[in-house]
């Protein structure tokens, strides 16, 4: 896997500083963008997000502080380390940098190897927070679907399954089967819960990996959709289904059974009384190498660009209810992602609200 070279943004207004510097960081297999004034380099960052930048302090117009305040305004670019250029070395100076969101400085005329040295630890350090807080994301969203999106599925089973052992006898058999059918519902969304907590954790902690055979797809989709037969029937929708007898994939069966399942079980859920999921699979060619293009298309409620933003992001903590106040974690479809991953695949959706989803993978071809 190629890794993408990271992209220092130097902003200073002498032309030759800026050829200094790109020709010192082009040595070390870094990317770079310059900028001669503040504005310039305000104007950068809203099309590129750099891992780091160089500012120069006495410019024009908007110096380096300044040029920091309104860089750090922006939530976005709030978290990208600034170190200072400056040929003021006076305490007051180095204090105002760090004051306006400075991580560090480097005095003129520079180093060259201080300048990549202090480069490196600022991205190192900002790549070790980014991880921390994706990690913290994790445990929280952990934490949160065992202590909420668990316990109230429990709950539910506990609470109907008292009522029926103390007040049996009052009941009627269809009062019976309405607490029965609750019972059922919260004991299979729990199940739903933990398979999905299990097969995260173990991802998570490596000790997940994919064991990759030859196996139908065909096969695969077919007893995913007839296992969703009651609950579309339930809402009266239909299942148009759309591929050939013999499709074979090299992947890991369980995980591709498990994407299946979640997606068939979100179009599902997310798709009103009377409406439509269409599946279809199909084998294509990209770059010279064949694949099967599977996809599940619904006429459900959709998402916006804002929610399409977060649906594979742990951190995003993104859930939502389905058409019939279906609950759901928002970790199935992080799942699918983790999955379609770990073999070598790729999934991605389009989706327009009050239109519909369509959620597409990718997966090897066997010849």
């Amino acid at each position: 896997m190629i890794v993408p070279k990271k992209i220092i943004l130097i902003v200073d207004d002498n032309a030759n500083n800026l050829k200094l510097i790109a020709n010192v960081l082009m040595g070390s297999n870094y990317d770079f963008r310059m900028a001669k004034s503040g504005k310039s380099a305000l104007s950068i960052l809203e099309k590129t997000k750099p891992d780091l930048i160089l500012l120069d302090i006495q410019m024009p117009e908007m110096d380096g502080y300044e040029t920091c305040k309104k860089i750090k305004e922006n939530t976005e670019n709030s978290k990208i380390p600034v170190i200072f250029l400056t040929a003021n070395t006076d305490s007051k100076s180095v204090t105002k940098a760090f004051k306006v969101g400075g991580v560090d400085f480097i005095t003129k005329p520079f180093n060259s190897e201080e300048l990549l040295v202090r480069i490196s630890t600022h991205i190192k350090l900002k790549s070790q927070s980014e991880e921390l807080e994706r990690e913290n994301a994790t445990k929280d969203k952990f934490f949160s679907i065992i202590s909420h999106d668990l316990k109230n599925p429990i709950a539910n089973i506990i609470g109907f399954s008292n009522i029926l052992k103390d007040n049996f006898d009052d009941f009627d058999s269809e009062k019976v089967k309405v607490f029965i059918k609750y019972i059922n519902e919260s004991s299979k969304f729990s199940l739903e819960i933990l398979e999905n907590l299990m097969s995260w954790a173990r991802i998570k902690s490596g000790h997940l990996k994919s064991e990759k055979i030859n196996f139908n797809l065909s096969n695969l989709l077919n007893r995913n959709i007839e296992g969703h037969v009651p609950q579309a029937l339930a809402k009266e929708i239909k299942f148009k289904a759309d591929f050939e007898e013999n499709m074979l994939i090299r992947a890991d069966e369980k995980m591709i059974s498990t994407v299946v399942r979640n997606l068939i079980s979100n179009a599902v859920k997310f798709t009103p009384n009377g409406g439509g999921i269409f599946i279809t699979s199909k084998e294509v060619v990209v770059n010279n190498k064949k694949f099967i293009e599977t996809e599940i298309q619904d006429t459900g409620i959709g998402m916006t660009l804002e929610e399409l933003n977060k649906i594979f992001k742990i951190e995003s903590n993104f859930i939502s209810k389905g058409t019939n106040n279906e609950r759901g974690t928002g970790l199935g479809l992080i799942l699918c992602k983790e999955f379609i991953t770990e073999n070598d695949g790729d999934i991605r959706v389009e989706s327009k609200p009050n239109i519909g989803s369509k959620f597409t993978f990718n997966l090897e071809c066997v010849n």
